[in-house]
């Protein structure tokens, strides 16, 4: 989606909009229903070694194409334009395997309902396959407020802050940091609605009742220093760390802003319906560029970083460097250690510091800001420079480790 997508839509949502009063009710039935959802889980674990010796995956598969004689949706057997990048890495890795992938399209959307077929062998999964009896983690790794409680029990840096259902708390909390802080929605994902640089109790104020459009709760959170990294670690291995570049151009001491973003919104990977979007314009970075009090025309120095927009979506603009081999050992334990402290066999962890070349604990205001049970792991299949990582590859590994290689990888476009 384009960035002129964001005028017609919903600006602090993004590139990615979502119904509000819809996200909204979702978190507070899920909460209601959080004692009932617990009895069920514990019949379902009485019930759970039964039916575990029903065929699962076969009934899903017989059940596609069954919803496609009914014309309730179609069964999808190649990659298409509007799939995910995340399928599409998750697709063409399986590929390469001779794995067979099939997708139902309930009234001709892509929800990502998949089945893999491998020697006979079925495979039903929603987004990413995951081995069979596996909870842990997944089940509250996307809840930002009890990430937080998990992470802090077990000495993981994150930042300092609290979750408020009404501003009255979240006032308190904000007078107990440093500003700026960060202010985002409990329950949510891809930076909606999430707010940062709030210096004030007004801006505070103004963020909170836009975070609380997505969900009642809201954390407030001081904000870390430096570059947001995508840290992805499959079984317990650190597979891949991308560095999520915020929109942004530098400086050459010539250029003006302006002719800096047309000259970066002519590369390569931002053209067509490539990976990466084209920067903001001159409305949607005006407010970005006032607070660092420059303007379109100012020409920046040579060297100065200038941010666009706050946000590191790439459908925003922003980028993502893939920077495995700088990453620093004790880095890299870290990752390994939060994913044992989730325990999730996939995860995805943002996490903020100045610099991943250097110890964690050498380094102030780092820690973890988001914790991902679904991760977008095309952010290492297709950097826009960097050499490309396989997650993909490390999942299949997960499901079917018996399924071979048999074609080499066609290596994607990078800068």
């Amino acid at each position: 989606m384009s960035n002129s997508s964001v005028k017609h839509g919903c600006s602090d949502c993004g590139p990615n909009p979502t119904p509000h009063y819809l996200a909204w009710l979702t978190v507070v039935v899920d909460w209601l229903t959080t004692p009932y959802t617990r009895a069920m889980d514990a019949v379902w674990r009485w019930f759970k070694p039964l039916l575990a010796r029903l065929p699962w995956d076969q009934i899903a598969f017989g059940s596609m194409y069954a919803a496609q004689a009914l014309g309730l949706g179609k069964v999808v057997k190649e990659l298409k334009d509007d799939h995910s990048l995340r399928t599409r890495a998750l697709w063409e890795e399986a590929q390469r395997r001779g794995i067979e992938m099939f997708e139902f399209r309930p009234f001709g959307r892509t929800v990502e309902l998949m089945v893999a077929r491998h020697q006979g062998q079925l495979f039903a999964f929603d987004g990413l396959p995951r081995p069979r009896g596996q909870h842990g983690g997944s089940e509250w790794m996307d809840d930002k407020t009890v990430m937080r409680q998990k992470l802090a029990e077990a000495s993981i840096p994150i930042a300092r802050g609290g979750t408020a259902v009404l501003v009255k708390k979240a006032l308190e909390i904000f007078d107990e940091l440093e500003p700026p802080v960060i202010v985002k929605p409990r329950l949510g994902s891809r930076s909606r609605h999430t707010h940062m640089h709030i210096g004030s109790r007004s801006e505070l104020v103004r963020a909170f009742y836009s975070a609380q459009k997505l969900c009642p709760w809201v954390v407030i959170e001081q904000e870390l220093r430096g570059p947001v990294f995508r840290a992805t670690v499959i079984a317990g291995r650190l597979i891949g760390v991308a560095r999520r570049d915020l929109p942004h151009i530098t400086g050459d001491g010539r250029q003006t802003v302006g002719e800096l973003v047309t000259q970066a919104n002519n590369h390569p990977a931002r053209q067509g319906k490539g990976i990466f979007t084209k920067l903001p314009d001159v409305q949607e970075s005006q407010d970005e560029l006032a607070r660092q009090e420059l303007n379109w025309s100012s020409v920046p120095a040579k060297g100065q970083m200038v941010v666009l927009n706050s946000k590191v979506n790439r459908g925003l603009g922003g980028v993502t460097v893939e920077v495995t081999p700088e990453a620093h050992s004790d880095n890299i334990t870290l990752f390994e250690k939060i994913a044992r402290v989730v325990d999730d066999h996939i995860i995805g962890i943002d996490f903020i510091i100045s610099s991943i070349k250097d110890p964690w604990h050498q380094q102030e205001a780092c820690g973890v800001i988001e914790c991902n049970s679904l991760p977008f792991i095309d952010l290492h299949h297709y950097p826009i420079s960097g050499a490309p990582r396989n997650p993909a590859g490390a999942i299949w590994d997960l499901v079917w480790p018996e399924a071979e290689v048999r074609s080499p990888k066609e290596e994607p476009v990078t800068a």
